[in-house]
């Protein structure tokens, strides 16, 4: 009995420290998914408050909703997500100019899905938002990586590093 109980102490342990170590690796994206989570859910309540409430069209609802949760998701990306390995060479404004750049290439699959899904689908428009905001939020996080923190060298640099890694092996 005693032995059982050795195992599965050092199997706990052994479990412990690997979602530690997962989460120490993985702690921009489970941070992000928290904050991207309550900007979606910005973008999804300023859009039903436009497009329900206020009968506004499914375009401008959706552009200003976008607007809104963007700044928010800004802030939350420079103050709480990318504390690590920070980009410190370049300025808040031209951080903001960059992120909204990537962010407007997002904007237009997200009007798609929400004019494919409103107006020619005619579904539901919460389910389309919450459809929309979880397929923009992949792209969206892919591409915020890349303003919040210092990017490594190019891929073409890692590779000429690699080979001649290889080379000087044999």
């Amino acid at each position: 009995m005693a032995k059982n109980k050795k195992i599965s102490s050092s199997s706990d342990t052994n479990i412990r420290h690997l979602g530690q170590k997962l989460i120490k690796r993985h702690h921009n994206l489970v941070v992000y998914m928290i904050f991207g989570f309550i900007a979606a859910l910005i973008n999804t309540i300023v859009f039903m408050m436009l497009h329900k409430w206020w009968h506004s069209a499914v375009v401008i609802s959706n552009t200003i909703a976008f607007i809104v949760s963007n700044l928010a998701s800004f802030f939350f990306n420079q103050k709480a997500v990318f504390i690590n390995n920070v980009d410190h060479d370049h300025t808040t404004w031209h951080k903001l100019v960059v992120f909204f750049a990537y962010r407007i290439i997002s904007l237009i699959p997200d009007t798609l899905i929400m004019l494919v899904g409103l107006s020619w689908m005619h579904l539901n428009a919460l389910f389309v938002k919450i459809v929309d905001q979880i397929l923009v939020g992949i792209f969206n996080y892919l591409t915020t990586r890349s303003v919040f923190q210092v990017q490594g060298n190019s891929i073409f640099t890692r590779a000429k590093n690699h080979i001649q890694e290889r080379k000087n092996k044999k």
